[in-house]
């Protein structure tokens, strides 16, 4: 019975004018987001150090003018004098040099002084010349991951980085509540408006829901895989951007690690079916609060801006946090620990909170359901409340 009602909703689905909108909209995203950024190429390894040189000269020349005035600025200009002598090397074995082994061993040398400069205060260093801490533990990231697996120090998968992260930061987020909860909103309502013939079935409430849920889960993740596929084969043909082994940062445990751009997307995916999940679960609960789909879509948004209306009112409610974790891209860049100012915001944490919000939103249903079922007249036992 479970199947043959499955069936029926994959008819009733395929069937929906909306659906079509949104496979469209899965299937090319990603191409059109790749075939819009084709023209921005990201800045190579060469270029960035080339940049880091100018920014260590400039703050070399400035302590240069204070050090003999300040004795605390002394010391600072010492380790930046040594700073710069090994920057400048990295962009001799870029180029010329092609030694990857000295390469990284200077950048760790360097990032190992800066974060000694820091300890300092950046005694001197102008604000704007000053290298974030956080760069660079994510440098030190970087270089001990090409490292350990043997990358060469300049690579086509600088390129795979950029174009990857950034289409996925576009669709994770609002647009993909959007776009689930529009494909989601008339889950039940669709069926007490139309009183199908399959309205009487002999199947529970729950399998009925876990059926709807399964349906409208696999068909719209399937589009996404295909649709992402379909960018990733043309960012391969036209983006030079086909290499999937260098290293991608994500944020662990208060600090960041560097993964492949294969686990990175793995951990992306992954994030993204429970987050989908969870979207139509809520599209189920709003519709049995609210019976509209126009609320469903409304509402739902609402509560995913509901941690940052309480940021912007000065109220601080890091219990809404776990909501934000469908934005799971920002979870894995670091980002939303940062908007939020909550360091426990990882992948992990992001998982587990929506697996327990996932449970929360069943048993809400199965409650609801339940309490309504009782309050149905006992002249009409057939008449069921969805």
């Amino acid at each position: 019975m479970f199947w043959r009602y499955t069936l029926f909703e994959a008819k009733l689905l395929i069937k929906n004018r909306k659906i079509w909108f949104i496979t469209a909209f899965l299937l090319l995203f990603y191409l059109l987001f790749f075939m819009y950024n084709q023209q921005e190429q990201p800045p190579s390894l060469a270029d960035q150090k080339r940049q880091d040189v100018g920014m260590v000269y400039a703050a070399f020349d400035h302590l240069d003018l204070l050090r003999h005035d300040l004795p605390e600025v002394a010391e600072v200009y010492d380790y930046v004098t040594q700073i710069s002598s090994l920057v400048g090397m990295q962009v001799w074995n870029i180029g010329r040099g092609s030694d990857s082994e000295q390469y990284i061993e200077d950048g760790l040398k360097a990032n190992e002084l800066r974060l000694k400069v820091h300890e300092l205060g950046n005694e001197g260093i102008p604000e704007h010349l000053i290298v974030p801490r956080e760069e660079i533990l994510k440098e030190n990231a970087l270089l001990h991951y090409i490292r350990d697996n043997e990358l060469p120090i300049e690579s086509d998968s600088f390129a795979t980085n950029h174009f990857i992260t950034k289409a996925l930061n576009a669709m994770t987020g609002i647009l993909f509540l959007v776009v689930f909860l529009i494909a989601g909103n008339e889950l039940l309502v669709f069926e007490q408006r139309h009183r199908t013939v399959m309205k009487g079935f002999p199947l529970s409430f729950m399998k009925r829901i876990i059926s709807k849920v399964l349906t409208y889960f696999v068909f719209l993740y399937s589009l996404l895989l295909v649709g992402f596929y379909i960018g990733t084969i043309y960012a391969d043909k036209k983006l030079n951007a086909g290499e999937f082994e260098f290293p991608v940062l994500i944020y662990k445990d208060g600090g960041f690690i560097a993964v492949s751009t294969g686990e990175y997307l793995l951990n992306v995916f992954l994030g993204l079916a429970l987050v989908a999940i969870v979207i139509l679960l809520l599209s189920i609960l709003l519709n049995m609060l609210f019976k509209n789909a126009f609320a469903n879509v409304l509402i739902g948004i609402g509560i995913f801006l509901l941690p940052d209306l309480m940021m912007a009112a000065g109220i601080n409610a890091t219990f809404l946090d776990p909501i934000k974790s469908i934005d799971i891209a920002n979870v894995l860049s670091g980002d939303l620990a940062v908007q939020l100012g909550n360091d426990a915001i990882d992948y992990g944490y992001a998982m587990m909170s929506l697996g327990i919000i996932a449970v929360l939103l069943v048993g809400v249903i199965f409650a609801i359901n339940k309490f309504q079922y009782q309050r149905t007249p006992k002249h009409s036992p057939l008449e069921k409340a969805f």
